[in-house]
């Protein structure tokens, strides 16, 4: 366990107020219950999609950077490939415009931290490696809403990918991040981008249907 205050502790009490908020949209009540159908599932894949590509190339530009490049595995962190697999599965299905609006603000930011201050997308890269820990519980919820297995192939490669090393990743991740040599400005650099990483996929989920199954009485 990271000791008090290290920088990894310090993103998750920034991030707190708005993972919650993020956790009682009616979209993720819906994912977390296993009770949204498969459209409205797959609607929130595309601006998910969005959000990983936008970084993802973000992290590829700055990936010489020192900080980037102590935390970074492009190979283990790629995942827009994964989202794009399970669009091509569950079919296609256009996102509401507000939680495209939503992304499409989000990562405008990236671009900017990447040139000027890169070690900025460690924030947001904290963000999407986390959310990783929280697939393993909707890897199973989602499986049951959609009648399948929990694995490859079935439009879950987002949330089952890597799975049964995700813990140990996770905490090699915040050794990585907490171990960073980080200036105070930086370090708070980091924070923000965090939070508004955080923020704006509040934005993209409250704009996102719940589109719930109704349970079939017996």
């Amino acid at each position: 366990m990271p000791e008090l205050g290290s920088l990894s502790d310090r993103i998750r009490a920034a991030i707190a107020p708005a993972h919650d908020t993020v956790e009682r949209t009616p979209f993720a009540v819906a994912m977390a219950s296993g009770r949204i159908d498969r459209d409205a599932y797959a609607a929130g894949l595309r601006p998910l999609l969005a959000l990983h590509e936008g970084l993802e190339a973000a992290l590829a530009a700055a990936h010489g950077t020192p900080e980037v490049a102590a935390v970074y595995d492009p190979r283990r962190m790629t995942r827009a490939p994964l989202l794009a697999a399970d669009l091509a599965a569950l079919g296609d299905v256009p996102a509401p415009p507000a939680a495209d609006a939503a992304v499409d603000r989000l990562t405008a930011e990236f671009p900017e931290w990447a040139a000027v201050r890169p070690w900025a997308l460690v924030g947001a890269l904290y963000v999407t490696e986390g959310s990783r820990m929280g697939s393993m519980l909707l890897a199973r919820s989602l499986a049951a809403a959609f009648g399948v297995r929990p694995e490859p192939g079935v439009g879950l490669d987002y949330h089952v990918a890597g799975i049964a090393t995700r813990p140990a990743d996770w905490q090699r991740f915040k050794a990585a991040v907490n171990a960073l040599p980080l200036t105070p400005a930086r370090a708070a650099d980091v924070l923000g981008a965090a939070a508004v990483t955080m923020n704006g996929l509040v934005a993209m989920y409250a704009a996102l249907p719940a589109g719930i199954v109704e349970a079939v009485s017996a």
